[in-house]
């Protein structure tokens, strides 16, 4: 027990530093990415799936514990005629932890989500993702690469949606993390229309062989 709390001890303890450009397994700052993301670290070897368009790499933070050496925080924006048409949060372990491995996550026990879909949620086991609306307010406690990305977004005069559409995708086993949230501006057109909850429940579920396939490091098997 006193290990496992020591685990949660990190969480809440971690030292934010600044990102190794030696080390950061595929990742790099202002960086355009499509389709897939290849990241390569101790921890093993996963691919990040990419929705449709260029996705622009405007924040990244690397966090540091006694446990787990580096945990990093990626953040992804896509914008389409000087507004945010969705971007990418990433949080994904650098290093095997220490100890018992990876807890369950508080967030898959939440109730006060549109939808939420709960496989596993226990040590060394967790599987879960949602789909809400969410309202985007700048907060202080944001992780400082969301911080980053917001903050260039403003320097460029790039109008933010007050509310998006957001999917969060949840993988951990005793050796790996992956929690993958995807925002995505409400919009209608001739092609689709994405405006409600509901679509991004489908998109989600939808979506969801392609987050499990990257986490085990076998998106390529997975049609796109």
């Amino acid at each position: 027990m006193r290990r496992f709390c020591l685990y949660f001890s990190f969480l809440l303890a971690a030292l934010v530093v600044a990102p190794n450009a030696n080390a950061q397994g595929g990742l790099n700052l202002n960086q355009t990415y499509r389709d897939i993301i290849q990241l390569s670290f101790p921890a093993g070897n996963t691919q990040i799936p990419l929705p449709e368009g260029e996705w622009k790499l405007l924040g990244l933070q690397e966090d540091q514990s006694f446990l787990v050496t580096r945990l990093w925080r990626v953040h992804l924006a896509r914008v389409e005629n000087d507004t945010l048409f969705g971007y990418i949060s990433v949080k994904i372990n650098h290093d095997l932890p220490a100890g018992l491995g990876w807890g369950p996550s508080d967030f898959c026990e939440r109730e006060n989500i549109y939808y939420i879909e709960v496989k596993s949620n226990r040590l060394g086991d967790v599987d879960c993702w949602a789909a809400s609306m969410v309202l985007i307010e700048f907060k202080n406690s944001w992780p400082e690469a969301r911080k980053q990305m917001h903050n260039t977004l403003l320097a460029k005069n790039v109008v933010i949606p007050q509310k998006m559409l957001r999917a969060v995708f949840i993988r951990r086993t005793e050796d790996n993390l992956l929690t993958l949230r995807y925002y995505f501006q409400r919009h209608t057109s001739e092609e689709e229309d994405f405006s409600t909850r509901e679509d991004i429940k489908t998109w989600g579920r939808n979506w969801k062989p392609k987050v499990d396939a990257g986490f085990l490091g076998k998106l390529e098997l997975i049609k796109r």
